[in-house]
């Protein structure tokens, strides 16, 4: 008589992450999926989670933060732009801390003679 303990591991089981379970009628989530045309390909991008039983309306959407793409796509773009932008302002501001600091010398220097 042969008692086995442990499970044979399957292949890519090691790491698995099991699906999550629907909190209202406790089935496994499936995946949905929504449709988009980049640069003439068709691709599917993942959406989130949905129940498939037909009495539960569950749905778990995937979290994306739209700014983080959007600031992704100006900077693969415009990012020379930007730094030629910026390098301007600093120019401007730089000249113009540069005139203040000469408009309160001559301050300085007009209120020494009061003295």
């Amino acid at each position: 008589m042969i008692i086995i303990t442990e499970t044979k591991r399957r292949q890519g089981q090691r790491g698995a992450t099991p699906k999550p379970l629907c909190p209202k009628c406790d089935e496994y989530l499936n995946r949905c999926y929504t449709r988009k045309t980049e640069s003439g390909k068709r691709l599917l991008i993942s959406a989130g989670w949905m129940c498939p039983s037909a009495t539960c309306d569950y749905i778990m959407k995937d979290f994306v933060e739209l700014e983080d793409i959007e600031e992704g796509a100006e900077k693969s773009t415009d990012k020379g732009e930007k730094i030629k932008q910026l390098t301007a302002e600093f120019v401007k501001t730089h000249e113009q801390l540069n005139k203040l600091a000469e408009q309160i010398n001559e301050l300085k220097k007009g209120s020494e003679k009061y003295d």
